[in-house]
C-alpha cells in the first residue's frame, strides 16, 4: 500500500469517527419544558437531574419560590418543570403594615392564602379580581362582630305610705330597698380594627329590684271605724241630726214618685247626708265622727248653715240619734 492510499484511508477513518461522536451526543440530549411564572421555554439538556439542569441553565429559586418537582428528580424526555415565583406585596391589614411574598394570582386568591376574612362589610383598595403585581400596595379593612355581656344595676323605687301608727311627720323604713341585676348582650361592630357601633341586642333580668317602703306619720288623717285611713283637708264641728226616707221626714210614702230619692238623684242610703250647699258643696266626700264615710247628696229645708242631717235606715235609729254635735271631716280627693 502506497503512501497516498494510506493517507486517504486515515482521512476516511477520522471522518467516520467524528460522525459517530456527534450522533452519540445528540442521543444524550433530552427535551425539557420550563414554565416559569407562566413564561414557557423549551430546553435540550444532557443533564440527568433537575438540580444539575437548573445549574446548567442558571435558573435560580429564592426561598419563597416553589417548584412542582424535587431537585433530585431524574430528567426524562418531554419533562415539564413548573416554577411558581413568589412576588413581594406591601400589605396593610387593619392599619398594620407588612411585606408578604405570595405566589397567588389575584387579590381574592391572596386573601384566601393569608387566611384574611373580609367579613360582610370589609373592603380592599384594589378589586378582588385584579392580578397580583410585584410591590403593589394593598390596603385591607376587615369587618368583624363581637358579642359581649355586661351586668348593670336596676335601681329600686321608694314607696312612701302614710300611717296613723307614727306621730305626724315621723318616718320609719319598714322594708329596705334592694337593687336588681340586669344582664345585657351587646353586639360590637369593628371595621379596619376600629370600633364602629355598639348595640344592645338582648336583656335578661337576673334579679328583680325590691322597693324600699317608708312609713310616714300621717298628717290630716283619721282612722275610721271601718279601719280605713282617711285624709282630710278641713274639719268642721257641726250640729248633726238624723233622718230617714219615711213620710215623717220626707212627706212621701213608699211607691210615690221620688220616694227615697235624694236631691242629686241618688237613692238614699246609710252614708247619704243632707247639707247646706253654701257650707258644704253637693258631692263632697266626708267622714262624720261616729257615723262614718258619707257623701253630701241631699238638702233639707231645715238644714241651713252649720248643720248636717245623717241618713239612717230606720226611724228608731234616727230617733235614738237625736241631735248631737259631731266633727265632720272634709276629705281630700284620693
Amino acid at each position: 500500500m502506497n503512501q497516498k492510499t494510506r493517507t486517504l484511508l486515515l482521512i476516511i477513518g477520522m471522518f467516520l469517527l467524528g460522525s459517530s461522536s456527534v450522533t452519540a451526543y445528540q442521543l444524550m440530549l433530552k427535551e425539557v419544558t420550563v414554565i416559569d411564572n407562566d413564561k414557557l421555554t423549551l430546553y435540550k439538556t444532557p443533564k440527568t437531574t433537575v438540580e444539575s439542569f437548573l445549574q446548567e441553565q442558571s435558573i435560580t429559586l429564592s426561598e419563597n419560590d416553589e417548584m412542582d418537582v424535587d431537585p433530585d428528580d431524574q430528567i426524562v424526555e418531554g419533562m415539564t418543570i413548573t416554577i411558581h415565583r413568589a412576588v413581594p406585596v406591601e400589605v396593610t391589614v387593619d392599619g398594620k403594615e407588612k411585606e408578604v411574598y405570595t405566589k397567588t394570582k389575584t387579590i381574592e386568591d391572596f386573601l384566601e392564602e393569608q387566611n384574611i376574612e373580609l367579613g360582610s362589610k370589609g373592603n380592599t383598595n384594589i378589586p378582588l379580581e385584579e392580578r397580583i403585581r410585584p410591590y403593589m400596595e394593598l390596603e385591607i379593612q376587615t369587618y368583624k362582630e363581637e358579642f359581649i355581656t355586661e351586668k348593670a344595676e336596676i335601681p329600686y323605687k321608694t314607696q312612701t305610705k302614710e300611717t296613723t301608727n307614727l306621730p305626724a311627720g315621723e318616718k320609719k323604713v319598714v322594708q329596705h330597698g334592694k337593687k336588681g341585676i340586669l344582664e345585657k348582650t351587646i353586639k360590637i361592630e369593628y371595621l379596619g380594627g376600629k370600633e364602629q357601633k355598639r348595640e344592645v341586642v338582648a336583656e335578661i333580668v337576673l334579679s328583680e329590684p325590691q322597693d324600699e317602703i317608708i312609713e310616714v306619720g300621717a298628717q290630716n288623717t283619721i282612722k275610721g271605724s271601718d279601719g280605713k285611713i282617711y285624709k282630710y283637708k278641713k274639719v268642721l264641728t257641726m250640729n248633726a241630726t238624723a233622718y230617714t226616707a219615711s213620710y215623717k221626714d220626707t212627706g212621701k210614702y213608699p211607691g210615690q214618685p221620688g220616694f227615697g230619692i235624694t236631691y242629686t238623684g241618688t237613692r238614699a242610703r246609710v252614708g247619704t247626708v243632707a247639707v247646706d250647699p253654701k257650707v258644704i258643696p253637693l258631692g263632697t266626700k266626708l267622714y262624720v265622727e261616729g257615723y262614718g264615710y258619707a257623701v253630701a247628696e241631699d238638702i233639707g229645708g231645715a238644714i241651713k248653715g252649720n248643720k248636717i242631717d245623717l241618713y239612717f235606715n230606720t226611724l228608731e235609729e234616727a230617733v235614738n240619734f237625736g241631735r248631737q254635735q259631731r266633727k265632720v271631716y272634709i276629705l281630700a280627693e284620693q
